[in-house]
């Protein structure tokens, strides 16, 4: 195994020596050594890979040399940046030609053979990030609409945006923003041709909640759509109606789970989900201190404005009390943005008066081990205590 392993370095070796060679005398007889020694590397590589029995040792095997690789490629990119900035107009030797296009089509025989090994947060190499946001930049240009089109401005937003991501981190660009935009932009496609072909009309933002394409600026105008919208109208009554309707709208679109543009910012769902519903409780609140008339104390659905739940668990341990709830069927709520909206708004944990439901919803999602032991304790707790005549 080690002989296989040593066999495959010493080829991407030879790969960089004959790249960096300031003196070639023969350049189409190394071209041909060069090719030649690139034929070993991929048996050695799928010989190596399969005598490796552990699936750890086999996803950091691949992934260490699909970064040896990337490493090579980038050292000779830069390589080519410097010498053309000394001298324009030098062209690259046979060989050297012959080694970049030996680099890029064994990442590519990586990537389509062993992406299950593969992390999807990998760097790509420089030559195929310019490749790469050349043909991305080519398709948005292709996609753009008219200017009457109700989503012209918002699609030049998304594509602004994407443009800026690719010039913003040159040289950092992932395989999973590769794999995102790729199909980001073809689900665009596929909806275009959709519209085209039926007489209901699917809009832009509907893949972008769906994608969770959720920069700042793309983020902002649609809620200025919907801030632009709801002034129009005159009735308190009216306006909350509408924003149901948009609420109704987000909530229906189908998200994909793991797909994000920027996974550190929140998702457009939750924000504009989030956003929709305080605008409602705005209004609603409006309609409740300026009728004209009290409502007594009891109707359904008004609450005393104000009132807590005093408890002494922290947020982390609300969120997985309810989380037990919920998946045990005891709390039947399908909506769970309201039910943790409401339950931010009415209930005080033990050290903080107010709690945030968006803090509420990540905890939920995101149970610590410790949470976990603390709320095992309260259950022991609950358990000794109907044990006991009440």
């Amino acid at each position: 195994m080690k002989n296989r392993l040593i066999e495959l370095n010493n080829c991407i070796d030879l790969l960089m020596d004959w790249f960096l060679a300031k003196e070639i005398q023969k350049s189409e007889q190394f071209c041909q050594n060069a090719q030649q020694e690139a034929l070993k590397i991929k048996p050695a590589l799928v010989q190596q890979f399969y005598s490796i029995k552990n699936e750890t040792r086999k996803k950091t095997f691949i992934r260490n040399i699909h970064a040896r690789l990337v490493s090579l490629s980038d050292v000779l990119f830069e390589a080519i940046d410097k010498k053309e900035k000394v001298e324009k107009n030098q062209n690259l030797t046979i060989t050297q030609k012959s080694v970049l296009l030996i680099l890029d089509n064994l990442l590519t025989f990586i990537l389509d053979n062993f992406s299950a090994y593969c992390e999807m947060g990998q760097k790509m190499s420089k030559n195929f990030q310019i490749s790469f946001a050349r043909e991305i930049s080519k398709k948005l240009e292709k996609l753009r609409l008219p200017d009457d089109d109700p989503d012209h401005i918002l699609y030049e937003k998304v594509k602004a945006s994407i443009l800026q991501r690719l010039n913003a981190n040159r040289f950092e660009i992932t395989y999973g923003l590769m794999s995102y935009l790729n199909e980001f932009v073809q689900e665009i496609e596929l909806i275009r041709d959709c519209n085209k072909e039926h007489s209901f009309s699917i809009t832009l933002n509907n893949v972008l909640i769906a994608y969770n394409f959720n920069p700042f600026p793309v983020v902002h105008y649609l809620i200025t759509v919907i801030i632009v919208e709801v002034s129009k109208i005159d009735s308190a009554k009216d306006k909350i109606e509408r924003l149901n309707h948009w609420l109704k709208k987000i909530n229906q679109v189908p998200v994909k789970p793991t797909y994000a543009f920027d996974s550190k910012h929140e998702t457009v769902h939750h924000f504009l989900g989030n956003w929709v519903d305080e605008e409602i409780r705005f209004y609603e609140k409006s309609l409740l201190l300026f009728s004209g008339f009290s409502y007594p104390i009891g109707i359904p659905g008004v609450i005393n404005i104000g009132y807590k739940i005093e408890t002494e668990l922290s947020v982390t341990q609300i969120a997985c009390m309810v989380r037990l709830f919920k998946e045990c069927g005891i709390i039947k709520n399908n909506n769970l943005r309201e039910l943790l909206n409401f339950l931010a708004e009415h209930t005080q944990s033990k050290r903080r008066e107010s709690i945030s439901a968006e803090s509420l919803r990540l905890k939920y999602y995101n149970v610590e081990e410790s949470t976990r032991e603390e709320v095992r304790k309260i259950i022991f707790q609950f358990l000794k205590k109907i044990n006991l005549p009440m």
